[in-house]
């Protein structure tokens, strides 16, 4: 996955399926790149209850906020965020 290149494709207007699909993605990325507790964040069953996803999204947000190795993942991040609220 190329997260440069997806960023500014990024759709804005996630449901629940795209969010989880995103998620699924990101995780991989970060498994490949050795971040295990980002990739632990990340990884989670399709059928997980929407507060777990969006808790999980804001803690991995928080994880790699203001470190500017991550400034990709961390704009993918925030906008999975603003979608949460289209978790149903």
């Amino acid at each position: 996955m190329d997260l440069g290149a997806d960023t500014a494709r990024f759709p804005k207007n996630l449901d629940r399926a795209g969010i989880v699909a995103r998620l699924g993605e990101l995780h991989e990325w970060a498994r490949s790149e050795g971040l295990d507790e980002l990739a632990v964040l990340l990884a989670l069953p399709a059928d997980a209850p929407g507060g777990e996803i969006g808790a999980r999204i804001l803690s991995a947000l928080a994880l790699v906020a203001g470190m500017p190795e991550h400034a990709v993942i961390t704009k993918q991040l925030e906008i999975l965020a603003l979608n949460l609220k289209n978790l149903r």
